[in-house]
């Protein structure tokens, strides 16, 4: 039996949409992991059980607890890569607690999953921009660019300068 092109379409859309949903909760969760000093696995739970049902489109639960987790556990990490990236005289206390999350979770996806780079970069832009003006969404592009060229430079489109 075929499958119906447009029920695979919807499926499809359907998971993109709840990846990116889970990407917004995750910067959520991670947010408030930083500002409650709290274990992620019971932010996880807590978003699981209480947050996630009320959102729509559907969160992709799976996909988020495997990104607040992960990037939970690779911070220190992901906040020395950073670092690296930002201006000299920046700390990452300077950044906004925000930004601090999304960068984390883009990190973590870039440097733990196979997603394309450029479909990660422009994920977490787009969730820049529900909290930030273009100024920091700017910022954010600078820094995730800056990062991926040493992680993944294989994985970026080339440009030409």
């Amino acid at each position: 039996m075929k499958d119906n092109p447009t029920t695979t379409a919807q499926s499809r859309k359907a998971s993109f949409k709840g990846r990116m949903m889970g990407r917004l909760a995750a910067v959520q969760a991670l947010f408030q992991i930083e500002q409650t000093q709290s274990a992620a696995s019971s932010v996880v739970l807590e978003f699981l059980d209480h947050r996630l049902k009320k959102m729509k489109p559907k969160v992709d639960s799976t996909f988020f607890s495997k990104l607040v987790e992960g990037a939970w556990r690779v911070h220190e990490r992901s906040d020395e890569i950073i670092t690296g990236a930002l201006k000299p005289g920046w700390t990452l206390d300077r950044l906004e607690s925000v930004t601090r999350a999304i960068l984390r979770a883009a990190l973590y996806e870039i440097i733990e999953t196979q997603t394309p780079t450029p479909v990660i970069i422009d994920e977490y832009l787009n969730l820049t921009h529900a909290f930030f003006d273009d100024a920091e969404v700017a910022f954010v592009n600078g820094v995730l660019n800056t990062v991926a060229q040493k992680i993944r430079p294989s994985n970026l489109p080339k440009t030409n300068i």
